[in-house]
């Protein structure tokens, strides 16, 4: 298994994540980081699942039960998480 790193941006998009479900309700909070984790861990094993961003050297990865999106790279031997982000996004502000 590849290690997985996750960049400044990504780490501070779980922080803000789970700050704003932490509001509404602290399980579903706890749902989504854990669903995130999982998801990055299943794409260090199998870093070529997700779809190739066109014209990046990103993939894209939905976390299952949520409605986010890792975007992800091959760094050296690792899996780098750039960004988690809402689908209903603009993806481009991020590429």
């Amino acid at each position: 298994m590849r290690g997985v790193r996750w960049s400044r941006d990504a780490q501070a998009d779980v922080a803000t994540i789970d700050d704003e479900f932490d509001k509404i309700d602290p399980n579903t909070a706890s749902r989504v980081g854990t669903s995130a984790v999982n998801a990055a861990r299943f794409l260090a094993d199998y870093p070529g699942a997700g779809p190739a961003v066109p014209n990046t050297r990103l993939r894209k990865w939905r976390v299952a039960g949520t409605p986010y999106i890792l975007l992800y790279r091959l760094a050296d031997d690792d899996l780098f998480i750039v960004r988690v982000i809402h689908v209903a996004r603009d993806r481009q502000q991020f590429l």
